[in-house]
């Protein structure tokens, strides 16, 4: 994850495109920390540069800013970024005065082809100073020039260097600014960071050859334009799959739907459940992948009911023992059907286990307590909740009120005692207040 990255993980949820108001005020003051060092060292470093250098410098600063006018977004918050090589090269061939002048001038293009606001891109310059000076101490420390063993350690130690401090700069910013977890920023994504380093050890061997050869030099970047096709050719397929992933979801909600459909009781039952099984995960603070998968469990979670013959289904009498066995069988049902769809694996518990009970007393597995999966807990209170305050052809509905007395009344048997605080805070907070409302209450 590089500086230009940043624009990527920024997308204008808390940050705006132009507004100031939306960054809080510890973000504020870390984006001065950042940007006041190279803000103060650059008019220094113009006032003292050196000759003999610019050669280097004017070579390695358009080939940068070639390279990053070609970074290309990857899926999952990743952007491939080429320019990586020639900021490294930078830091191991210029004097610090030159390199910071490279990374400002390698941002110019990119950033008047994008437009994306002023104190991002001027975070992005900082961070890459800073990045690359901290860079040129670990390989002129070590030493570079010194030829042999110790000048291909010092390289690789800069590379770690750069990749490391560029993240370790980023992480409180996407923290103070977006409120991200380590963890949903990306930023220790193995695959992430394995791409960006072997990008920045292409630059050592780049440095290594460049007094001996540019020709020689110029090939050792063959190997950059081969990862170029790859990243490109891995996001052509990721975005297929996506696509296809997209469709196939979508067939299943359509599947979903219509099973709700074939029922006036039960029409739009499983966007209910969803709206009420969200609320719940959120008011009990699940990272966003959890709730994502509770809110996609939520809603596939009668889809089951498809192979349950209609003359069950629909049936306005009492339903048999053996016909209960039949409309028991929907979450297993359910499960096997989001099961071959291959890429919805992590919802599968959630489909199966909606109708187990804490006390064992559920099916279909007559699973205990915690044995449950919590998204499956969740999606069981919200089912419960929607199905008691909907009126069916052999009952009236509940009215809200009852409905949570009844719920509340059977916590730690019927129902998991977390997931029904959870839906008690979520009421009193006023997040279901369109379902109060949808059934005659003022919430």
């Amino acid at each position: 994850m590089t500086a230009a990255a940043t624009r990527v993980l920024w997308q204008p949820r808390r940050l705006g495109a132009t507004s100031l108001g939306q960054m809080n005020q510890r973000a504020w003051l870390y984006w001065v920390a950042v940007v006041a060092p190279p803000a103060v060292g650059l008019p220094v470093a113009v006032t003292h540069l050196e000759n003999g250098y610019w050669r280097r410098f004017v070579i390695l600063t358009l080939l940068a800013s070639l390279a990053q006018l070609l970074s290309f977004q990857l899926n999952r918050r990743r952007v491939f970024h080429p320019a990586i090589v020639f900021v490294v090269a930078g830091v191991l061939l210029l004097p610090p005065e030159l390199l910071v002048l490279l990374v400002v001038g390698h941002c110019i293009p990119d950033w008047l082809k994008q437009r994306y606001p002023w104190y991002i891109q001027t975070f992005n310059i900082a961070n890459y100073a800073m990045a690359g000076f901290a860079a040129w101490v670990v390989a002129h420390s070590i030493g570079f020039t010194a030829g042999g063993g110790r000048e291909a350690g010092a390289g690789l130690a800069a590379a770690a260097a750069f990749v490391f401090v560029n993240r370790a700069l980023l992480w409180p910013m996407l923290r103070l600014g977006r409120g991200m977890t380590l963890a949903e920023t990306k930023l220790l994504d193995v695959e992430d960071v394995s791409l960006e380093l072997v990008l920045a050890i292409a630059a050592v061997t780049l440095a290594a050859l460049w007094d001996v050869s540019l020709w020689l030099a110029a090939l050792a970047l063959a190997p950059l334009f081969v990862i170029h096709f790859t990243q490109r050719a891995i996001l052509r397929v990721e975005e297929a799959n996506a696509e296809i992933e997209r469709r196939t979801t979508e067939t299943l909600e359509t599947l979903s739907a219509t099973v709700d459909a074939k029922d006036e009781y039960t029409a739009g039952h499983s966007k209910r459940v969803q709206r009420i099984a969200v609320a719940l995960a959120e008011e009990m603070g699940l990272e966003r992948a959890d709730i994502d998968i509770v809110r996609q469990a939520a809603l596939l979670h009668d889809i089951g009911k498809i192979g349950v013959e209609d003359a069950i289904l629909l049936k306005r009498g009492e339903l048999t023992e053996a016909e209960w066995t039949v409309m028991r069988s929907h979450p297993v049902l359910g499960a096997r059907i989001i099961e071959k769809a291959g890429f919805l694996s992590d919802v599968v518990p959630g489909i199966r286990h909606h109708h187990e009970r804490p006390d064992g007393r559920g099916y279909p597995d007559g699973l205990l307590g915690d044995e449950i999966p919590l998204a499956a807990r969740i999606i069981h209170v919200a089912d419960a909740l929607d199905a008691m305050t909907t009126e069916r052809f052999y009952r009236q509905a509940l009215s809200f009120e009852v409905a949570m007395d009844e719920i509340h009344g059977s916590r730690g048997s019927d129902f998991c005692e977390v997931c029904v605080e959870a839906l008690e805070r979520a009421v009193e907070a006023g997040r279901l207040g369109w379902l109060a409302r949808s059934r005659g209450v003022l919430a």
